[in-house]
């Protein structure tokens, strides 16, 4: 980091810890009564809670809480109830206030209740949410970007829109994304192959780090996201929003529409239509455009969905589509300009002296993902549901090169079918004990036509399952198991005779690709404490397994958005990862603390290695990349943590921290996250009664220069001064950097409802760095400062009543 960029973090660290406190008399109160919003019936039991003062009290026969003694301030209230979904909103108290809420009823949502609770066994302190207004301040950016918020959590980017995430160093296949409850299964093999899901269909994100998801499979080594929509609406009305977005630095909108609905003459029945338009243009570094690095995207969905006391069925439907520029000049015409590029760590000339445009010409990608699902449950008890879920994937990914020739149609087009069927049994044995039982299956077909990257090939996967979680006073246990089986068949390229001999492919010369077949235990078991009303303990352990993928064992050729040359390792095994988790978290005092350390035992580890030369095609000369095998452990800590005081004032920091070890080599693992810590201070203002929940925050990340890199390698590297050695890497891991941002936020109270507002602006000194992991740092700098301003309006339309 240089020395202005070391002043300024030295400065705001200055500002993060100079602000004084104040003191004001405790006597205020706040109740209010709790409802169920369907039923309008009184909640009585309802649990209710201060967050930042681990204060709860739980609602009389009537409904009604109450809280006295209480500071002037700003507040999180949470509510729960066992027949309710949880609810949650911000207050400031500055005088005796009283709040009426009336909380949505959980018919119909047993299994989505289950799924967290029971089968996912989610030890505090290893989850983490993003809903409310983090995720409002997140609305635009795309579902990997967005993430990069919860510690423990980074990107592995390929250029300015392209972003993966990564739990805990580990990406891909090992991180299980679900979308609205569905396995999100596309091309997701590959490193610059984001996840094809609109964030603004989701509500609540929520990042389980290191938990290995038994409900849905067994590989999720790294970890799972669940991207889950709002509730259907079954209250008569139609209510919706409307959110803008609009960000400075490569010029980018995104208008996006839900509209939902219910008929008193037909309570039984919901709906809900959502559709997102995007459209950004070259992004820019704090030196030089970033030529055809443009992006657009139109997504929408569907849900319908029926309700009755025992038994209903919801049909959900999305498409995606979206075309992303690649950066020009990461694809160079030979192996000594693409040398000269990387070790002069600035573009050409020609490429950096692009101007902004809309305009995406070649290399670009164009995917279209397609997802619908039918489920339909029906109780078999009191305290038990069965539930069955239907799911199709279409997933259509064509990849367009530069080319000398007029020809309009993709050097690359890949195609996956993917169909579903999940049966399972959730229970609850009073309040002590709740549990999941369920078998799973999954059909998938691959094709590609023109250019081999990897082949066709058909998949299948059954698994059984079964998951229990006992709660006893102060304890928690939780315990899963898992057995899968899964098979490729039918491999095969585009030959004349595809189950014959290969032609015209290296990696397994003259021989026949055959089948894999795999199959293995998964299961995992946990223990919470809660010490103290506000502190909790827990440690889970677990194991998994992953088979390799089909890119993994036969890819050969070009990888086209992340430039490279990828070849697959026909010798791979399945990886067995054993884990253990520690969580401490608490809440009190004004603290709240999220506290997590993992220690992982990968065997057989699958990870890309650099080779050398690069590899000259016809298409230019890209980097070359081979996947091996090495047994990897993997041990870090994750900290979140934030401090209310002098009633206005909150500061924040998040601390990630990683050790990757090559056990066989005794060295480092490449391409792990570097060390990463961020600070922020936030002032919430007093609410009027016109503008409410207004604040500004300012914050700094600091990203460590990655030195814990593999010592040596196979990559020949020449020096100015005519020496030459031999590297793990074409180039070395980029310097540490610090980054600077600021937010403003305000509710605007109009006609009774609430328009947010939310300005920002990221690397607000526009400093100019690269990240370790991002795969075009061989070739660009970072984005510059980016403006950003997002705008909300909801509305709601009631039938009035007739007498």
């Amino acid at each position: 980091m240089g020395g202005s960029q070391s002043k300024y973090f030295l400065l705001f660290l200055f500002l993060m810890f100079s602000v004084g406190t104040a003191h004001s008399q405790c006597l205020l109160s706040l109740g209010g009564r709790i409802t169920d919003s369907d039923t309008r019936e009184k909640l009585d039991g309802a649990s209710v809670t201060i967050r930042e003062l681990a204060l709860t009290t739980t609602t009389d026969t009537t409904g009604e809480f109450r809280f006295s003694g209480l500071c002037p301030g700003n507040y999180t209230i949470e509510i729960t109830h066992i027949d309710c979904n949880p609810t949650s909103f911000h207050i400031h108290l500055k005088e005796d206030e009283r709040h009426d809420v009336q909380m949505p009823h959980k018919v119909g949502q047993l299994a989505e209740v289950m799924i967290v609770s029971g089968a996912k066994a989610t030890p505090p302190g290893m989850a983490e949410e993003l809903k409310g207004r983090a995720l409002e301040s997140l609305k635009g950016l795309s579902l990997g970007e967005a993430l990069k918020q919860v510690s423990g959590v980074t990107a592995l980017q390929t250029g300015s829109n392209i972003y993966k995430p990564v739990i805990h160093g580990l990406h891909s296949n090992r991180v299980l994304i679900l979308n609205n409850g569905i396995r999100q299964e596309g091309q997701q093999w590959g490193s610059e192959h984001a996840p094809e899901i609109d964030p603004y269909i989701a509500n609540r994100i929520t990042v389980i780090k290191g938990a290995s998801s038994i409900r849905y499979g067994g590989d999720a080594i790294g970890g799972v996201v669940l991207v889950e929509p709002k509730l259907l609406r079954y209250v008569p009305g139609v209510s919706g929003e409307m959110n803008a977005a609009m960000f400075s630095n490569n010029l980018q909108g995104v208008l996006s529409g839900m509209l939902e609905g219910n008929s008193s003459r037909h309570p039984a029945f919901a709906w809900r239509l959502q559709g997102t338009a995007k459209r950004g243009g070259n992004a820019k570094t704090p030196d030089y455009w970033l030529a055809n690095s443009g992006v657009s995207e139109y997504n929408g969905s569907a849900t319908v969905g029926w309700r009755y006391q025992t038994k209903g069925v919801e049909a959900f439907y999305s498409i995606f589509n979206t075309k992303l520029g690649i950066f020009s000049g990461a694809h160079i015409g030979n192996v000594t300009d693409l040398i000269n590029a990387i070790n002069s760590k600035e573009p050409p000339d020609y490429i950096k002296n692009a101007d902004f445009s809309y305009v995406i010409g070649r290399p670009y990608q164009q995917v279209q993902h397609q997802l619908g699902k039918i489920k339909a449950y029906l109780n078999t008890g009191e305290n038990s549901r069965l539930n069955l879920v239907l799911s199709g994937q279409y997933n259509r990914r064509q990849e367009y090169d530069i080319v000398r020739t007029s020809r309009s149609s993709p050097q690359l087009e890949l195609r996956l079918l993917t169909a579903m069927a999940d049966l399972v049994w959730d229970h609850y044995a009073g309040k002590y004990l709740r549990g999941s039982i369920g078998a799973t299956g999954m059909y998938q077909q691959n094709s590609y036509d023109y250019r081999y990257f990897i082949p066709n090939y058909k998949s299948w996967n059954t698994g059984v399952f079964a998951a229990e979680k006992l709660t006893w006073k102060k304890w928690q246990l939780e315990a899963g198991v898992r057995y899968d089986l899964k098979g490729l068949y039918q491999i095969h390229d585009n030959d004349q005779s595809p189950f014959d001999q290969l032609t015209g492919n290296e990696i397994a010369p003259g021989i026949p690709y055959g089948s894999r077949n795999f199959h293995g235990f998964s299961g995992n078991t946990g223990v919470t404490w809660k010490w103290t009303e506000g502190l909790r303990l827990s440690v889970t352990i677990g194991t998994a397994w992953r088979s390799p993928q089909i890119n993994e064992i036969y890819s050969d050729g070009l990888h086209h958005g992340a430039a490279r040359i990828e070849k697959g390792n026909l010798n791979l095994q399945p990886e067995r990862a054993n884990s253990v988790l520690g969580a401490v978290q608490y809440s009190g005092g004004g603290w709240n603390v999220d506290a997590g350390f993992y220690l992982k035992q990968i065997t057989d580890f699958i990870y890309l290695k650099p080779t050398y030369p690069p590899e000259l095609t016809i298409r230019g000369a890209f980097p070359t990349f081979k996947f091996e095998q090495t047994d990897a452990r993997l041990t870090g800590f994750d900290l979140s943590a934030s401090y209310l005081f002098a009633n206005h004032f909150q500061a924040s920091t998040k601390i990630s921290i990683l050790r990757a070890w090559d056990k066989k080599a005794d060295d480092w693992l490449i391409q792990m996250p570097p060390d990463r810590g961020e600070l922020a201070l936030e002032y919430q203002f007093s609410d009027s009664r016109k503008w409410k929940q207004s604040y500004i925050r300012i914050g700094g990340m600091y990203v460590a220069k990655q030195s814990r890199v593999p010592e040596t390698g196979n990559i020949e590297v020449k020096h100015p001064d005519g020496s030459i050695t031999m590297e793990s890497d074409y180039l070395p891991p980029p310097d540490a950097y610090f980054l600077m941002n600021i937010e403003t936020g305000t509710d605007l109270v109009l006609g009774g409802r609430p328009v947010s507002f939310i300005l920002g602006v990221t690397n607000l000194l526009n400093a100019k760095y690269r990240d370790y992991m991002n795969a075009f740092r061989y070739f660009s700098d970072e984005t510059g400062t980016n403006i950003s301003l997002r705008v909300k309006v909801p509305f709601e339309f009631q039938r009035k009543k007739t007498s």
